[in-house]
């Protein structure tokens, strides 16, 4: 199901996931940084949240890349801004 109105608390339940490797990427990132994200990254960003925890652990942890551009620049850019 893709939430093409961003409804900040449907968003933020998203962020939570069951592992803790990820909640600590996913949720400071949208805390932080969402708001400040153009509508077309925003799109990215809630299409990142349908991945299921394991293909999410593979992309953040360089296991393997994600399989379209616009979501693997999502995940660099979210690796960037948390390692800043």
């Amino acid at each position: 199901m893709i939430m093409t109105i961003h409804n900040k608390f449907h968003l933020e339940w998203a962020c939570r996931r069951g592992m803790l490797e990820l909640d600590k990427l996913i949720m400071p990132f949208f805390q932080q940084y969402f708001d400040q994200l153009s509508e077309p990254q925003k799109d990215t960003f809630v299409r990142l949240l349908e991945a299921t925890d394991l293909e999410l652990f593979s992309w953040f942890f360089n296991r393997k890349p994600a399989p379209d551009l616009e979501l693997q620049q999502m995940v660099s850019y979210i690796q960037e801004k948390l390692s800043s």
